[in-house]
C-alpha cells in the first residue's frame, strides 16, 4: 500500500487553448498560469497551495484531444446536480450524469465533453 497519494499531475489535451482556458474558466471558475516548455504550450490551473496535485491544458503536436482512453475526474464543485445541471444548460454534453459510486459510499461523478472533444469527469463527495 502506497503511504502517499499517487496521483500528482494530469493534462487535457487541447487544439485551441485559447477556447480551452475560456471554456474552464467559464463554467468552472478556475485560473490558469500559461508557460511554454520546450514546444508545449501550458495552461496549468492554478491552486492556492503549490504543492497540490493539478493539471494543465496541454496543447502539443503529440497530445490530440480525444473521448477514448484515460478519464481525469476533476474535484471542482462541492455538489454535482447543480454544476452539471448548469454546463448541460450552457449546451455542454453530458455523457455519465451524476450518479453515485458504491451508493454514495465514495462520492459521485459524472462525465461530460468539453470544448476540445475530451471527455472528462467531475467528482464530488456530494450530490
Amino acid at each position: 500500500m502506497l503511504e502517499h497519494s499517487p496521483l500528482v499531475w494530469a493534462e487535457i489535451s487541447v487544439t485551441d487553448m485559447n477556447r480551452a482556458v475560456a471554456f474552464y474558466q467559464t463554467h468552472f471558475d478556475l485560473t490558469f498560469k500559461h508557460e511554454v516548455m520546450n514546444d508545449m504550450e501550458m495552461s496549468i490551473a492554478e491552486t492556492a497551495n503549490i504543492g497540490d496535485p493539478s493539471f494543465a491544458l496541454l496543447k502539443h503536436d503529440m497530445m490530440v484531444p480525444s473521448r477514448d482512453g484515460s478519464t481525469v475526474y476533476l474535484h471542482l464543485s462541492l455538489t454535482l446536480n447543480d454544476k452539471v445541471n448548469e454546463i448541460k444548460a450552457a449546451g455542454v454534453e453530458i455523457l455519465l450524469p451524476p450518479m453515485p459510486i458504491k451508493e454514495g459510499e465514495c462520492g459521485y461523478i459524472a462525465i461530460f465533453v468539453d470544448s476540445e472533444g475530451n471527455k472528462v469527469g467531475l467528482w464530488s463527495q456530494g450530490l
